[in-house]
C-alpha cells in the first residue's frame, strides 16, 4: 500500500529524513576460476629471459633379448619432438579513479577497484588454458561423446579408462566441468555417497576429491562454450604447461590528472605439453 503523508509534510522535503546510502557494496557475479591451478605451470622458473621457452621431452625405450656375442642395439630415449611454450598473451586491467570521489565517497572504491582489475586479469589467464581443452587427447576441436549429452558414470569412466590405457599418472588428475555437469555428476550415487567422496565447503570451485573416479573435481562458467553445451576435460596436471613472465599490481599517482590509477597486468604463455595426457568432453549445457 502507499505511505501515509508525513507530519509536518516538510519533514521529508528538507532533509530531515535523509536517504542513507550504504557502505557496503555488492560484488559482481564471479565465475570459479580453476583452469591455471589445475596446470603445470612451474615452467615459469624456466623462462629467466627472452619470450620462448624450449621443452624438451624423453620417450620410453624397450628392453631386448640378450644374445651372447652380440652387441644391443643403442636405444634412443631422446627421440620426441619438444614442446614450444611461447609468451604471446599479454593483458592489462587498469582502474582510475579521480581523488575527488575517494576523497568523498564513503564506500571503498580503492579495494574495488584492486580486487576488480585482479579478478578481469585471472579470467584471461584461465580462459587461456580452457581453449587448450577440446585440443587434448587428439580430438581437435572436439571432445568425448555428443554435444549436449548428460555426464553420467559411463562416460566418466571410459574418459578414465582413457587415461589409464595411454599410462599417465594416476595423481593430479582433474576433472573440470561447469554447472550442468555437476547437476549430473551429483545424481551418480556413488559420487555422492559418504562412503566414497567427501564434500565439503565448496571453495573457489573446488568441490572435492572423488577417490572412486581418482581425481578433484572443480565446477567453472569459464568453459569455452560449443554449440549447446561447453567443452569440459578431465586432465592431468602436466597435460598443459603455463608459465607467467610478468604478473604486476600497482598503483601510482597522477597529480597533474588529479587521479589514482590501480593497474594489474600479465605477460603469459600456455600450451599443450602431453597430447594425450587429458580427454575432453562435451556438456550438457551453457
Amino acid at each position: 500500500m502507499a505511505l501515509s503523508a508525513r507530519t509536518p509534510t516538510t519533514a521529508k522535503t528538507y532533509y530531515y529524513v535523509p536517504a542513507v546510502y550504504s557502505k557496503r557494496v555488492e560484488e559482481a557475479v564471479k565465475s570459479n576460476l580453476v583452469a591455471w591451478d589445475s596446470i603445470d605451470s612451474t615452467w615459469e622458473t624456466e623462462l629467466v629471459k627472452g619470450d620462448t621457452l624450449y621443452i624438451a621431452k624423453s620417450n620410453t625405450v624397450e628392453a631386448s633379448v640378450v644374445v651372447v656375442g652380440t652387441k644391443g642395439t643403442a636405444l634412443n630415449p631422446l627421440n620426441t619432438s619438444g614442446v614450444t611454450l611461447s609468451i604471446d598473451q599479454w593483458y592489462q586491467a587498469p582502474v582510475d579513479i579521480d581523488y575527488m570521489t575517494i576523497r568523498q565517497t564513503h564506500n571503498n572504491p580503492e579495494g574495488i577497484a584492486v580486487t576488480e582489475a585482479k579478478y578481469a586479469i585471472s579470467v584471461v589467464m584461465d580462459t587461456s588454458v580452457c581453449t587448450l581443452f577440446s585440443t587434448l587427447g587428439g580430438y581437435s576441436t572436439s571432445g568425448y561423446g555428443a554435444d549436449g549429452q548428460t555426464l553420467d558414470d559411463n562416460i566418466l569412466l571410459a574418459m578414465i579408462e582413457v587415461l589409464n590405457a595411454a599410462n599417465v599418472p594416476t595423481t593430479d588428475r582433474s576433472l573440470i566441468l561447469d554447472p550442468s555437469s555437476l547437476t549430473d555428476m551429483l545424481k551418480i550415487d556413488k559420487f555422492i555417497a559418504a562412503q566414497y567422496v567427501s564434500i565439503g565447503a565448496v571453495t573457489n570451485g573446488v568441490i572435492g576429491k572423488s577417490p572412486i573416479y581418482g581425481c578433484t573435481v572443480k565446477m567453472t562458467n569459464n568453459l569455452v562454450a560449443t554449440t549447446t553445451g561447453a567443452y569440459g576435460c578431465l586432465l592431468h596436471k602436466k597435460a598443459i604447461a603455463g608459465a607467467a613472465q610478468i604478473m604486476n599490481s600497482w598503483t601510482k599517482e597522477y597529480e597533474d590528472l588529479h587521479q589514482r590509477r590501480y593497474h594489474s597486468e600479465a605477460l603469459w604463455g600456455v600450451v599443450e605439453l602431453n597430447e594425450y595426457w587429458g580427454v575432453p568432453f562435451f556438456t550438457r549445457a551453457f
